[in-house]
């Protein structure tokens, strides 16, 4: 390792001092007399900084937060002449490595140095077993078509970039894996990586899972409570499915994406979070603007950076490496023994239109390997017809995301009305065929009164 080290202080004797006692031990010293051309050389990635605490241009724990923001893996040793409690509680708080007060003895600094690349280089180990560690994870990517390509090359140039993601496809396409893969390769990778899916929490309990609550801030809160954010602090929060937030919502988060602090609910004090937030939708977001139903500031706030998750139904090329990988996980993890697929079944993968991509392929793939007996596994395993590990409300809203789009521009038409009735006729019809006809069991099957049943084979002029 290049060890550099960057020197803000506006002591030139203190300078001369150090760049005399640690250049002779194979360190690198740059040095800044002003925080704003300290900052600047913060960009040239310094291991470690020594950093005044009152500059002539401002002040060094303000300076603290900008080096974190620029530069996450930087380690920051405060050094002042004006050592007080509270500044070394707050410097310790803003996570300075260390702190020294002036005049300090040159082999205490010295052995803080070597204490600061010691935990670097720890640092570099565990970045590496998780590194090491993700590649053989379950979760990991696979593909070599140019569009995940494009995909891993669009993960490598983002990474190191401290700045906010969105990634955009359709669900089941692996958008949390994407975000996974950002976060370990920046560095904020031995920081915490927390996920949460705004589908899947109540739209009134969403903002206390995101921001925390005091005690007594509504009914049933009897305790205190940290949020998702402030759990991620160091690391990165991915919030997928951000269309589903509400307004209110949506505007406390633009505010913390712009000032870097919140308000756990029932409290006035403001709370500073270093989060990377990564954020995901399988929907069109302009679109959704364009209703009233997404802030267009916000949308621009997550937008820096998109990443596009392309459906399976493109990237046909990929799917004989995913199949290797899910039969190899099935019979590792669910003991199935080692499986292949016979050519009946290879060809019915590839002719599918995978409308609930990776993970409905995973899902049929680890199915199949636990119901086929024997070594191979044949086109009736994969009961791809009676699929359910996709759910109706997924497939729906692909299917009609394909065929409706053009229809939302046409005036005057009663688009829901069309389409529900449609779906209703195709259901009931598919049913009527699987029972063969029969009406009581047809009833049974929907959940309906045979005589609801029989007004609507009426009204739709089903034959049967």
């Amino acid at each position: 390792m290049d060890k550099k080290i960057l020197i803000i202080d506006d002591d030139e004797s203190i300078i001369w001092v150090v760049k005399k006692t640690l250049e002779n031990s194979g360190y690198s010293i740059a040095s800044r007399t002003r925080l704003a051309s300290g900052l600047k050389a913060v960009l040239d990635r310094p291991h470690v900084v020594l950093l005044d605490l009152v500059l002539p241009d401002g002040d060094g724990l303000e300076g603290l937060r900008e080096i974190h923001a620029l530069n996450p893996e930087a380690i920051v040793i405060m050094i002042t002449a004006h050592a007080q409690m509270q500044s070394t509680i707050t410097a310790m708080k803003e996570g300075a490595f260390d702190y020294l007060e002036k005049p300090f003895d040159i082999e205490e600094l010295r052995i803080v140095i070597e204490k600061a690349f010691r935990d670097l280089s720890l640092r570099e180990e565990l970045r590496e077993l998780k590194k090491a560690a993700l590649e053989t994870d379950q979760l990991q990517m696979v593909g070599k078509s140019p569009k995940m390509l494009k995909v891993f090359k669009d993960i490598g140039r983002v990474a190191p970039k401290d700045i906010t993601v969105l990634i955009t496809g359709e669900s089941g396409t692996g958008k949390e894996l994407v975000a996974k893969a950002v976060h370990y390769n920046s560095g904020r990778s031995l920081g915490p990586f927390i996920a949460i899916n705004s589908a899947s929490i109540p739209k009134d309990l969403l903002e206390s899972e995101l921001f925390g609550y005091k005690k007594g801030a509504f009914t049933g809160a009897v305790r205190e409570k940290k949020g998702r954010i402030e759990a991620a602090d160091g690391g990165t929060l991915f919030l997928d499915e951000i269309s589903e937030m509400d307004a209110g919502l949506q505007a406390k988060l633009l505010r913390f994406l712009q000032e870097k602090e919140f308000c756990p609910l029932g409290s006035n004090e403001s709370i500073k979070a270093n989060v990377r937030i990564i954020g995901a939708t399988n929907r069109d977001l302009p679109e959704a603007i364009s209703k009233g139903l997404f802030r267009e500031d916000l949308y621009y706030r997550f937008n820096v950076v998109q990443i596009k998750m392309p459906p399976l139904r493109e990237r046909k090329e990929d799917m004989p490496l995913l199949i290797k990988k899910f039969l190899h996980e099935a019979a590792e993890k669910l003991e199935t023994g080692e499986k292949e697929l016979s050519k009946e079944a290879k060809a019915a993968l590839l002719k599918y239109d995978w409308p609930g991509n990776v993970r409905e392929l995973e899902n049929v793939i680890k199915r199949a390997s636990v119901l086929s007996s024997g070594s191979f596994i044949e086109k009736k395993d994969l009961l791809l017809d009676e699929d359910t590990s996709y759910s109706i409300k997924d497939f729906l809203e692909e299917k009609l995301k394909r065929y409706l789009k053009d229809m939302t521009k046409v005036t005057n038409f009663n688009l829901y009305d069309t389409v529900l009735s449609e779906v209703e006729k195709a259901l009931i019809t598919i049913v009527l065929r699987e029972t063969n006809g029969n009406q009581l069991k047809t009833a049974r099957a929907l959940g309906i009164n045979r005589n609801t049943l029989r007004s609507k084979i009426k009204e739709y002029k089903i034959k049967h």
